[in-house]
């Protein structure tokens, strides 16, 4: 925990303390914050209060109070439920403006992890109660200048591989070889090994009816051939196998044949115009004016609207990317949920707008962006996909899109 970058945050949004409260591992933002021990054994609630100024203290059970033995901070330690609200009662003392893990209507869920009573109690004591959400994204969403640099290398990396898979079913089907989305998904997996790379799972790789869900899996057991007239979603993302990496995640669609189909290539354009006005409400106004996540996935999605689209985009624009996937930060939803979290500097998100049509086709165009320490917007990895590839176009060199 970098005890003085906290306090900083907190001064700066008016925050008197940031009570970081679990039971049972309820609150993983807790755990993350703290570094405690995922393993550690936990089976009382604790505290931890964070002030803008002063000591931190720590309230932990007297049968447990090895769950907070690598939190570095005054301790206090109960045992009956009259001693634990004392216990908070005085290591809040002073203090008025109070962040914690909930979201005001839970319209950011991935910050809500404090249950409802404790939320009521804090408040019939008084206390004015904030959300962290913005604290937890300029704490752990913000990259850090290595990291920003090493993504460059990690975003390229990704493009490769992009581009050699797509190489790779390129090469068999004009060689007339038989191969599965499964067999995609494994050479991707080659590649992340022989390059250093990592990822939670291997890619996305389906075609026609199988990408009408965007989080299709093939198995060896479950697995479609790739056949000419098919269009084929791939979807990969990936770090680095150094502590600290962050993710690259990007999407590409392409047509098993010479030329696309006009239906296909309009639904793509419909996505790309989407994804491309996000970009541009992006360009337009950062860093001069605030822009929410909320505010990018409008204007992603009403593009798909007005093309008549609108029911078949059924996920949020995008998401934080950290050295998770799916980072702390702020999410481009306005959909799912409404993360009015402004985006900062230093922190990187996906912009992957997407038409999912059941039984019949899933088409989606992923991005990621990375907001520069002086607030440059930049796509990372190249330059976004402008049309349907079709793949078996003749003189088409796919390996050259690497550089675009």
């Amino acid at each position: 925990m970098n005890l003085s970058h906290i306090q900083t945050i907190l001064r700066k949004s008016g925050i008197d303390a940031w009570l970081l409260y679990d039971f049972r591992h309820s609150n993983p933002i807790a755990w993350q914050t703290l570094a405690i021990p995922p393993e550690t054994h936990c089976s009382r609630r604790w505290a931890v209060i964070i002030p803008a100024e002063g000591e931190v203290i720590k309230i932990v059970n007297g049968i447990e109070v090895h769950t907070l033995g690598t939190v570095a901070a005054r301790e206090i330690r109960y045992a009956t439920r009259h001693d634990w609200e004392s216990a908070i009662q005085s290591a809040l003392q002073g203090k008025k403006r109070i962040a914690l893990e909930y979201s005001p209507n839970n319209a950011i869920p991935v910050v809500s992890w404090v249950d409802g009573g404790t939320v009521e109690w804090l408040r019939s004591l008084g206390f004015d109660l904030h959300s962290s959400a913005e604290i937890v994204q300029q704490y752990s969403a913000v990259w850090t200048r290595e990291q920003f640099e090493e993504n460059k290398t990690t975003a390229k990396l990704l493009r490769t591989a992009m581009m050699q898979a797509l190489s790779f079913v390129r090469e068999n089907m004009l060689a007339g070889k038989s191969i599965t989305e499964f067999d995609v998904q494994q050479e991707v997996g080659r590649f992340f090994e022989e390059n250093n790379l990592t990822s939670y799972s291997l890619p996305s790789v389906s075609v026609n009816a199988n990408s009408a869900n965007p989080h299709y899996q093939p198995t060896a057991e479950k697995s479609a051939t790739l056949q000419r007239g098919d269009v084929l979603l791939l979807d990969m993302w990936a770090k680095q196998k150094t502590p600290n990496s962050v993710y690259s995640d990007i999407t590409w669609m392409s047509y098993l044949g010479e030329q696309v189909p006009e239906r296909p290539a309009m639904l793509f354009n419909t996505i790309a115009a989407g994804r491309d006005a996000a970009l541009k409400l992006l360009y337009d106004n950062f860093p001069h004016k605030t822009v929410r996540g909320c505010d990018v996935d409008d204007a992603c999605r009403q593009v798909v609207d007005d093309a008549g689209f609108g029911q078949y985009f059924i996920h949020r624009t995008g998401h934080s990317i950290t050295t998770d996937t799916h980072g702390s930060g702020a999410n481009i939803d306005n959909f799912e949920t409404q993360d009015i979290r402004p985006l900062i500097p230093m922190t990187s998100f996906s912009i992957e707008p997407g038409i999912y049509i059941p039984g019949e086709i899933g088409l989606r165009t992923e991005i990621d962006v990375v907001i520069s320490e002086a607030g440059e917007i930049i796509v990372s990895g190249g330059s976004a996909q402008r049309e349907m590839l079709p793949l078996l176009a003749p003189n088409l060199d796919v390996l050259a899109l690497i550089e675009e």
